[in-house]
């Protein structure tokens, strides 16, 4: 029987009286309300005492019909075998650090589980733990008062973990859990405790006590009932010890109709107290009735002075009307001082014209001297890196042709010497000749013959020797090119990876910041700003520095535009020379420095002066939260008249087709967050200057998320090059590797000839040897000869070195005049440029001090202009102030009366006082009946509500009492039909669980006296009402109290039963196994210290040992 999910009832189906009511599930009874006491008070619609008492007994065929029935269905639902609930269940149970276990892990089967093991083992602990888990107090486990008591001795913590089964189509959030709910409970000896509720993937998903509490209500997992979780104690004191009042307590109890009677307890004591309230209340009701009438006839008597009140309202139309004309002499006053200052505005704005052509003429010629100056400077710098590698170049050829000039002489010495070693030997040659041809002998010819070819051997073995070493330069060659190669690769990779260091710096610096500016500033800013704040003795409190107050609407342009409004950013302005003089002080006190500039108040109106709405300016993505920010920005870097291209290829192409109005300057994109600034010419032709990307953090509010996955690609991009460089220096170093490994080749082959050609000399000695032995005389003509042979051999080695040494000479003589003429090319061009420099420099200079004469005087008219400005705007609030006022006062005195004619030489004044002494007169009397007209009807009017309000309040009290009454009439009916729906099935499973083993016995409830007992008469073939339990033998009557457990259990209702202390009826341990079975997907789990030797392991039982 599946547990029944918790549905709170409406109120029309606790008050069904139809014949459907009686047809009640036996499932468990729960309930949300506490318990506060057992004390009932006796109430007039309580039932009768007799309804209450125990029903008659069943006749026996009757009893003996329904054990028939139930036997058939038990018998059909066994027939389909015992199937596992798809949820509700137990999977597995996780001690850690928890009474006598270091750590446990227990499995639980879905149907039977049998757990046994020695005493003092730790078995009991797994009950422990499934309770303490799921929730339970550690009193309800009758093994500690606190949870530290559970605790391991020589830990400090311990860590429960019990996994729920959470499958099939009545889950609970099994899309949020999945196949299984995972409860960990972790509690410490210093008292703390918390829960962690996760899924079956182990991701946390609460830690809310609420929530577990919610699962195991869904589940209807009765921890805290004593009989679905039974310990040791209490399997005792039910299996062995209990009397019919204890087991009539443990029923009510496990069944819940304990709980059930104490909440309808708290809602008769709830009506009591309604009942007294309303007593109460009535009272109230007649006192309300009557200040109701007492303030109706106060009333009356205020409304016979109308007459009096009507002379008052005449008097104060006249009064408000008075108020209206005085108000309206002033407007006019008003416009005749507007009129003049606007034409005073108009003068100024011309000259504000003439100073900022004069200034923007001034500042463009600043500009394009400065970019000159800026552009000689960058052509210098290519000439000086040109000048230092010619004269590197220069040095290396001068002590090449040096060097070369010594081996020249000391080469032309070397074949002075050999030439005089050559004709000695070839005359000493002759003498010799001529004395061995008086001596002949054939053995001495022959071996002369075959020591010349042997000789011709040796020679075409030097020969290979020597040509196989002479590649062995080029290989050297080309190993010495490979490695520089691979040096050259490797120089800009350190370059790189630098350059990724600062992105990576600039990236975490950005997510750490998160869009704070105070790292972009000098870090005593906070500590100046907190000062200016705290300081009062500003005229006005400075603002600054200026990126504080300007947010950046498209973060794409904040490279440029950082780098292009450059120190204006850092920028305090003030309004007066003393707050700047108090300001500058202030930074030098705080050591930061920052540029201060004198502004004023006055607002620049820039609608006229700017480009076409189709373009986007500067000033229309900087949001400035300060006039004095956005003017400085307008007047010195003119943001309203710099437009934004995002494509330099569209800026230059616009910018060429004609000269657009209002516009001095645009901003296109390069690459790396660089840009270009195109600006006209003194000459009207297009000037283009190069914007170097901004190094440092941002100093403009701007959206922080688009810096960051900017810097994020920027930083992507550096990293994929220099991997490509590392791959780049990985090929050139294989290819090094490859001309070492030839060059190894090389001296491997070199070591085979030259032991070749060891072995022809060896031959050439051993023959040498012979002819000594034959005739020492002849060895001194070979001697000869070979001396003669290395001496010609040494002159050629000479003269061919001295021949390459000339050849050199010659191109180092070469590369020495190319040299210097590229130094003296050079050393003019340099001269030239820095020519140009020093008077692009003079220029700059003087532009620059007519620059700060057509600022400082620009500054001046806008001053003035804004002055006007400032009093036109301040006489215009107050003409708009008068207007607001005529206006608002003529709409009152309309709502007050139309208008009435006001007679001559009355003012407000007088009017005030003719109605002052009237509403004098009019106070008196009104202060006798304790207020004016419209304070005591008001107040009638709210005794009248507070009395009807009152008596709704009551009304509605007697409603709610009279539902109460009757929904607890309905629920006390339908508790008694479930209270006898659950004895009766209890009965029943009880007589057929006996039946099993051929017992007769009867289940013996009496609801008045509280007692529950069972008879049973083993002895089938007795005729009788049969034995008490304690007449029964032990094994009797363990068999009996486990099936009378069982059939409470199957009236309960709950997925998962526990019991402790098995062995009180091992001897029937089987058939009981089979009697579970019958409780389909229910699941036990049975604690015993017995060996367990005659139940074996199936499909729906696991023993864990």
């Amino acid at each position: 029987m599946a547990p029944m999910k918790r549905v709170r009832p409406t109120d029309n189906e606790e008050g069904d009286d139809s014949e459907e009511s009686d047809m009640i599930g036996v499932e468990t009874a729960q309930t949300n309300l506490r318990q506060d006491t057992r004390k009932k008070p006796r109430l007039s619609y309580e039932i009768s005492s007799a309804e209450t008492s125990e029903e008659s007994s069943d006749d026996d065929e009757v009893i003996e019909e329904q054990e028939s029935s139930f036997r058939t269905q038990q018998q059909s639902s066994g027939s389909l075998g015992n199937t596992p609930a798809d949820n509700g269940i137990l999977e597995s149970v996780t001690c850690s650090n928890f009474m006598c276990h270091n750590y446990l892990e227990v499995p639980l089967g879905p149907l039977i589980n049998f757990i046994i093991g020695h005493n003092g083992s730790g078995k009991s602990a797994i009950l422990t733990a499934i309770t303490i888990c799921l929730g339970g107090k550690a009193t309800a486990t009758n093994r500690g008062q606190s949870l530290k008591s559970f605790i391991k001795e020589g830990t400090d913590n311990a860590t429960l973990s019990v996994k729920i089964k959470n499958k099939g189509d009545s889950s609970y959030q099994s899309e949020v859990y999945g196949d299984s709910i995972i409860v960990e409970r972790h509690f410490t000896r210093s008292g703390t405790s918390n829960f962690k509720l996760k899924s079956a993937t182990g991701r946390l998903i609460s830690t809310r006590k609420a929530d577990l509490e919610e699962i195991c209500d869904y589940f209807a997992l009765q921890i805290d009932n004593p009989m679905n979780v039974l310990t040791q104690d209490m399997a005792r004191q039910f299996l062995s010890n209990s009397t019919p009042q204890d087991k009539y307590k443990f029923f009510m109890k496990g069944t819940q109709l304990e709980h059930l009677d104490g909440d309808y307890l708290q809602i008769e004591q709830s009506i009591d107290r309604i009942d007294q309230d309303l007593a109460k209340s009535l009272a109230d009701v007649g006192a309300y009735e009557e200040e109701a009438r007492k303030a109706k006839h106060t009333l009356e008597l205020s409304e016979k002075h109308d007459s009096l009140r009507e002379r008052i309202r005449s008097i104060g139309w006249q009064m408000a009307w008075a108020q209206v004309e005085e108000m309206e002499q002033k407007l006019a006053d008003t416009d005749e001082e507007l009129a003049k200052i606007t034409e005073d505005i108009a003068v100024a704005e011309q000259k504000t014209n003439t100073c900022t052509e004069d200034f923007d003429t001034a500042n463009v010629d600043f500009h394009h001297n400065s970019r000159q100056v800026e552009e000689l400077q960058e052509a210098l710098a290519p000439h000086a890196s040109q000048k230092d590698q010619a004269k590197q170049k220069n040095d290396k050829a001068k002590k090449e042709a040096f060097d070369l000039q010594l081996e020249q002489r000391k080469i032309k010495d070397l074949m002075k010497s050999t030439e005089g070693r050559i004709k000695k030997g070839e005359s000493d040659i002759a003498e010799e000749h001529r004395r061995l041809e008086e001596i002949n002998g054939g053995s001495n010819a022959r071996r002369l013959v075959e020591l010349d070819e042997k000789r011709s051997q040796l020679s075409d073995a030097k020969s290979r020797l020597n040509e196989h070493d002479n590649r062995l330069p080029s290989l050297q060659d080309e190993r010495r090119r490979a490695s520089d190669e691979v040096d050259k690769a490797k120089e800009p990779i350190s370059k790189q990876r630098q350059d990724v260091q600062k992105c990576e710096e600039r990236l975490n610096r950005l997510i750490k910041d998160k869009g704070k500016q105070e790292g972009a500033y000098h870090a005593g800013l906070p500590r100046l700003l907190r000062a200016i704040r705290e300081d009062g003795g500003f005229q006005q409190t400075p603002i600054g520095p200026i990126g504080y107050h300007v947010r950046l609407k498209k973060p794409a342009w904040s490279s440029i535009l950082e780098k292009s409004l450059g120190g204006m950013l850092n920028t305090f302005i003030v309004i007066s020379k003393s707050d700047q003089a108090k300001l500058s002080q202030m930074m030098a006190r705080f050591q930061c420095q920052y540029p201060i500039v004198i502004g004023n108040n006055g607002r620049v109106d820039t609608t006229n002066h700017e480009p076409d709405p189709q373009f986007e300016t500067v000033l229309k993505i900087l949001e400035i939260d300060e006039d004095l920010a956005r003017k400085q920005l307008i007047i010195n870097q003119a943001i309203e008249q710099t437009i934004l291209i995002n494509s330099r290829e569209d800026a230059t192409n616009i910018m060429n087709e004609t000269r657009l109005s209002n516009v001095k300057q645009c901003y296109a994109f390069n690459a790396r967050g660089s840009g270009h600034r195109l600006s006209y010419g003194w000459g009207g032709g297009l000037v283009s200057a190069y914007v170097p990307a901004w190094s440092g953090p941002p100093r403009m509010k701007t959206d922080v998320e688009y810096q960051v996955n900017a810097c994020h690609a920027e930083l992507q991009r550096l990293r994929a090059h220099l991997n490509d460089l590392e791959r780049m220096v990985r090929e050139r170093q294989t290819n090094l590797k490859d001309c070492e490994q030839a060059i190894a080749r090389h001296k491997r082959d070199s070591r085979e000839l030259r032991i070749e050609m060891q072995r022809v000399e060896e031959d050439v000695e051993n023959l040498q040897d012979a002819l000594e032995r034959d005739s020492l005389e002849e060895g001194k003509l070979d001697a000869l000869k070979e001396g003669l042979k290395e001496a010609e051999e040494e002159l050629t080695t000479h003269q061919a070195s001295y021949s390459d040494s000339v050849v050199a000479m010659d191109k180092a003589k070469e590369v020495l005049r190319v040299c210097r003429e590229e130094m003296s090319a050079i050393d003019s061009e340099v001269a030239e440029i820095q020519a140009k420099i020093r008077k692009a420099e003079n220029k700059k200079i003087k532009s620059s001090e007519r620059r700060e004469t057509a600022l400082r005087n620009k500054n001046a008219a806008f001053a003035d202009l804004e002055e006007l400005q400032k009093t036109k705007e301040k006489g215009e609030r107050q003409r708009e102030d008068c207007a607001n006022t005529v206006e608002v006062w003529t709409e009152q005195a309309n709502r007050i009366h139309p208008r009435v004619p006001v007679e001559a030489g009355e003012t407000p004044k007088s009017i005030e006082k003719k109605l002052d002494k009237l509403q004098a007169d009019l106070q008196k009397w009104e202060t006798r009946l304790g207020g004016n007209r419209q304070q005591i009807a008001e107040a009638a009017a709210s005794k009248v509500r507070a009395f009807q309000k009152a008596k709704r309040q009551v009304e509605d009290v007697e409603r709610l009492a009279q539902l109460l009454k009757t929904t607890l009439v309905n629920r006390k009916e339908r508790w008694k039909l479930f209270q006898r729906a659950i004895t009766a099935r209890a009965r029943v499973q009880f007589m057929w669980m006996l039946s099993e083993r051929s017992f007769r016995g009867r289940l013996l409830a009496n609801h008045k006296e509280k007692k529950l007992d069972l008879v049973v008469e083993p002895d089938p073939t007795k005729i009788g009402r049969g034995r008490e339990a304690k007449t029964l033998s032990g094994g009797e009557k363990s068999f009996s109290t486990i099936c009378l457990l069982l059939s409470l259990w199957d009236a309960m209702g709950a997925p998962v039963r526990c019991l402790d202390e098995f062995d009180v009826f091992m001897d029937s341990v089987n058939r009981e196994i089979e009697a579970a079975r019958y409780s389909i997907g229910k699941q036990f789990v049975l604690i015993t210290p017995g060996s367990m030797g005659s139940v074996n392991s199936s499909h729906d039982v696991k023993i864990i040992k």
